[in-house]
């Protein structure tokens, strides 16, 4: 580990995050960084865990079809 860390987009599913995004959203709103200290850190190494996890179970909405068991699938990243 590098000891980077930063602001990203987490996108969950029940809880579970399988992706981010680190652009689209402004790192020096206040209302953002205020979210992002609320919140527990993840290492690349938890995302790659729970990646794999849902990807093991066949549902990871990015690597399989899951659109009539995501509300608002539309929103899921590519």
């Amino acid at each position: 580990m590098d000891g980077h860390e930063g602001i990203v987009l987490l996108h969950m599913i029940n809880c579970i995050p399988f992706t981010f995004d680190d652009e689209g959203f402004d790192t020096t709103d206040e209302e953002i960084i205020t979210k992002a200290v609320n919140n527990p850190k993840l290492t690349i190494e938890d995302l790659y865990r729970w990646s794999s996890y849902l990807i093991e179970e066949e549902c990871h909405p990015i690597m399989f079809e899951m659109g009539e068991w995501i509300e608002n699938y539309q929103d899921v990243p590519n």
